[in-house]
């Protein structure tokens, strides 16, 4: 039997995530879960595909942030049919230069399923 008791509440006061730059190279844009939670991309192409890598296995949550920076033109975003959009509606992407939209993603279940919902936009 182990018994585990809390003699007051657990208070956080701040929290650090590791930030890694991803670049689109030839359309793809690669998110390494093992790498980071915060990614950040200049958006000076199309992504026509997004891959998720070494995300953890089912029953492991993992959350991530990405940060992409426009660059004055119009872009689009292919993405991944794993990925769930609140509504059902991908998000339409900011041009205006280096203004930034940031999305959030969240699996449980090894990547099978990615709820993306965005945290900001035009920023």
């Amino acid at each position: 039997n182990l018994a585990i008791t809390w003699s007051e509440p657990q208070i956080f006061t701040s929290e650090q995530e590791t930030q890694a730059a991803a670049s689109i190279i030839a359309g793809g844009l690669t998110i390494n879960c093992k790498t980071a939670n915060v990614f950040t991309a200049s958006l000076n192409a199309n992504i026509s595909s997004i891959s998720f890598t070494n995300v953890p296995v089912s029953g492991v949550a993992y959350a991530f942030t990405m940060v992409l920076t426009a660059d004055g033109t119009a872009r689009t975003v292919t993405w991944p049919g794993s990925v769930a959009w609140q509504n059902a509606s991908a998000p339409t992407l900011t041009s205006t230069l280096n203004k930034r939209d940031v999305f959030v993603f969240l699996t449980y279940d090894a990547g099978a399923t990615w709820l993306a919902y965005v945290a900001a936009q035009n920023q």
